[in-house]
């Protein structure tokens, strides 16, 4: 088949690479335009686009997937199909440009987590499980029928890049299978989602990393490493924001929500159930930090009264 790849991050580019090595034909690339990235403002180009051109592919830059030019630019490359990876929603007008319309490869096991952040909130909500589903697209947020799925554990420590590393092996062996179906005339008999058990996996917000000492000790650990690396977990020391890193959650509760103690080269904090170990920290500004170096760096007075705060 002619395929249009669509995708943005470094997720994304993952599967473009795979999809380059066959047996399909991949005739054209579609990624969002370059941004300014850092304090500099450097115009930088999205990690889909540098893979795109170190393949030698066409690439295409909309501002905007409902332009009306964009579709037409579309049509010239006569796909049989769009793969989609972590991309726009696509208008019914886009969905026509291709002769099977298109598939999205998902990082959930759909209907749950349907959104922007599926891999982040099953790891903030505790889920032990997760997976990867490929689907073909229709005009509503990830509701098509499903073509393929695989599921894989998630582990106590796991941040939200491990997981996304995690789901490329499978993910790829989900869309090769989902392709072949296609390419066969396989999708005659496909089932629409369960959509009463669908939940939702909204973008996240920078206000989603503050950390409330009012959750759990494992609750708050779970966001921390789902929110890795942005928003990140983060409160208040001294008048300024910390953010936490990694931690180890414990059972015990000798610390009030928000209290801290350093014992000998390790924090801990308390929470509404259980203690928060802290094992990495940094300073807003500063480069992420063992704990110890952490405590060794802060005055006598204030690690005799260690307290973090929410964010206000």
């Amino acid at each position: 088949m002619r395929i249009v790849f669509m995708g943005t991050p470094d997720f994304a580019a993952h599967f473009l690479d795979h999809l380059s090595k066959g047996p399909h034909e991949l005739v054209a690339v579609v990624t969002q335009p370059d941004r300014p990235v850092g304090r500099g403002r450097v115009l930088t180009a999205p990690p889909v686009k540098n893979k795109a051109l170190e393949l030698g592919l066409p690439v295409l830059q909309p501002v905007s997937v409902k332009e009306e030019s964009f579709a037409l630019d579309l049509e010239r490359y006569k796909a049989d199909l769009f793969v989609v990876v972590a991309f726009s929603i696509l208008p019914k007008r886009v969905l026509g440009c291709s002769k099977f319309g298109a598939v999205n490869v998902h990082g959930s096991l759909l209907p749950k987590y349907r959104g922007a952040a599926p891999v982040q909130w099953a790891i903030a909500k505790g889920d032990e499980k997760t997976g990867v589903s490929v689907f073909l697209l229709d005009e509503k947020m990830d509701h098509g029928p499903l073509l393929e799925q695989r599921e894989f554990s998630i582990d106590l420590f796991d941040t939200s890049e491990d997981v996304l590393n995690k789901m490329v092996e499978p993910g790829s062996e989900a869309l090769d299978k989902a392709l072949d179906r296609i390419a066969y005339g396989n999708i005659e008999e496909l089932s629409p989602q369960e959509h009463e058990k669908a939940s939702p996996a909204p973008k996240l917000k920078k206000d989603d990393g503050k950390i409330d000492f009012n959750m759990s000790a494992l609750e708050i650990h779970n966001r921390i490493r789902a929110f890795y690396p942005w928003p990140g977990g983060f409160c208040s020391f001294n008048g300024k924001t910390v953010y936490f890193r990694k931690t180890i959650p414990h059972h015990s509760t000798w610390l009030n929500p928000g209290e801290a103690r350093g014992d000998k080269e390790k924090l801990y904090v308390g929470t509404s159930n259980g203690v928060l170990e802290v094992t990495e920290i940094q300073l807003e500004g500063k480069r992420a930090m063992p704990a110890a170096d952490f405590l060794r760096g802060i005055q006598k007075k204030d690690k005799d009264n260690l307290c973090f705060k929410t964010m206000a």
